[in-house]
Parts: C-alpha cells; structure tokens; sequence
C-alpha cells in the first residue's frame, strides 16, 4: 500500500490551497450576518484614503477588497495560492487595486515599519505562537499604527435545537481542532505581550435563525461536517443526526445559531501616547 501523507493545513497544496476552500470562504464572507461585522470592524480603523494596509492571511481578498473600496492601499497577504488568484478576481471584480504578497503569518516578508496599518481576521486562532505572531505583524507597522485583530472565540458557539448534548458535543470536537479555539477573548493579552496598547474592543454576536439561507452557518456547516468526521469526534450517523435536528428546529421556526467575534484595534509600540 502507497503511504498517505499528511496535506499541511495551510500554504501551498494543502486543504486551505483549493477551489473547494476558495468557494467556501467567498460564500460566507459574502452572506449579510458576516458582512454586517466585516463593516463594523473595518469601521474601527477609521479613515483609510491613501493609508497602507497589510492585510495578514488575508484567503479570498474578501476584507481586503473591502478596505481597498475604502481608499486604503492594500496588500493582501496569505500563503495559499489559490487565495491569492481568488484575491487578484476579487479585486477585477471591485474595480480596486490589491497588491498580492505570498507569505506566512507569523513572519511577514515586508520591511519593518512599511504600513500605516495591518490587519489579522480570523488568522490567530490557527497560529501556535500568538504572540510571536502578533509582533511579527506589529513590525511591519510604523511606530504608533494601527493593528486590528478580529478573531472568533468558540467555546461560545451554541445551537438551538432538541439534542443540547450532542450540539456541545459538535462544539468540542470543532474547538479541538484550532489552536487557540477562544482567540477572540484571548487577544488583548497576546497584544499586550507583543508590546502593543489596545485602544478599542467591538465584540459581535454572530446570530443565525435559517440553518438552510444564505448564512455562515449554512455555508460552513459542510466543511464543518466532513472535518468532524474526518477527525473521529463524531460518528457519520452522529453528525446525520445533528444537521437532520437542525433542519428540523429551521422548520419549526426555533433554531439558532450563536457565536461570539471579537474585534481588537491596537496601536503598534512608539509613536505618541
């Protein structure tokens, strides 16, 4: 028998490195609950006209385009490929302008103090060293910039429906699979590590009441699904049972869906206090 090897969960050719991974990020960073906390987090850096703007792991150039059509001159950065090319569509699409940049999170490949501002969403909670991360990030921001770090925390995920055991059991087993599965709360302290001072916190609460419309959960739920799976922390039947009790509180008018999203903005070490 071939020897399997194991994808890496990022960069070039692994899962992250897909049409699948591309189509299913656009999909739900496209949906209104996810883009009504994109607004309110973009909305924390201020005015960006001709300001320049890292964006770190950026995937499909959602955010970045977004800061892009706010007149910020942005670089998106990620490691996978396939991000990248769906980044350079988005932003044809937008009618915007993003530099693109192959790179890792935890050691950008820019000069130190080159932007007015950067931004991580939704990156630290898959990074083992945070901090190292978050500094890395900081130096690549001029003295006193702006650093905004979004990220979810989900050990506060909760599904309204019949079976409470088995949606906390749906709940572990994703939280097992992040590095850092409540990042969202644990910022301020990994910022303060890295020698940045915080200066804003916009906490959001990702709610859903359709697990069948045009949601994230609706469109994450089968990425979701095929990695539980996957990982053993659920049974095939377990997670037929789960989505098939989700369907069915949808009918009745009584599910929900809720997840907590933070949004930290910092101001990098120097500059004015």
């Amino acid at each position: 028998m071939a020897e399997q090897t194991t994808r890496p969960a990022h960069g070039p050719g692994s899962g992250w490195d897909t049409p699948e991974a591309v189509g299913r990020v656009v999909s739900a960073y496209r949906a209104d609950d996810v883009a009504a906390i994109r607004a309110a987090q973009i909305a924390l850096l201020g005015p960006l006209d001709g300001l320049r703007v890292l964006d770190v792991g950026s995937g499909p150039g959602i955010f970045a385009r977004d800061l892009a059509l706010r007149g910020a001159r942005v670089t998106a950065m990620d490691s996978a490929p396939a991000m990248l090319e769906a980044a350079r569509a988005e932003a044809a699409r937008a009618g915007v302008e993003l530099e693109l940049l192959a790179g890792d999170a935890s050691a950008p490949p820019v000069a130190d103090g080159a932007y007015d501002a950067a931004v991580v969403v939704q990156v630290v909670e898959y990074v083992p060293d945070a901090v190292g991360c978050l500094a890395a990030v900081a130096r690549a921001v001029r003295p006193g910039g702006s650093l905004l770090v979004c990220d979810t925390d989900w050990t506060t995920a909760a599904w309204g429906i019949a079976d409470t055991a088995l949606a906390e059991r749906v709940k572990a087993g994703w939280c097992a699979t992040k590095e850092h599965p409540d990042a969202g709360r644990r910022i301020p302290a990994w910022l303060a590590a890295a020698g940045c001072r915080v200066v804003a916190w916009d906490p959001r609460l990702l709610a859903v009441a359709d697990a069948t419309g045009d949601t994230f959960h609706a469109h994450t739920w089968p990425s979701y699904r095929s990695t539980l799976e996957h990982t053993g922390a659920l049974t095939a039947a377990e997670l037929e049972r789960f989505q098939a009790l989700c369907l069915e509180a949808t009918a009745a008018g009584r599910f929900s869906f809720t997840v907590v999203r933070h949004a930290w903005l910092a101001r990098t070490p120097g500059g004015a206090t």
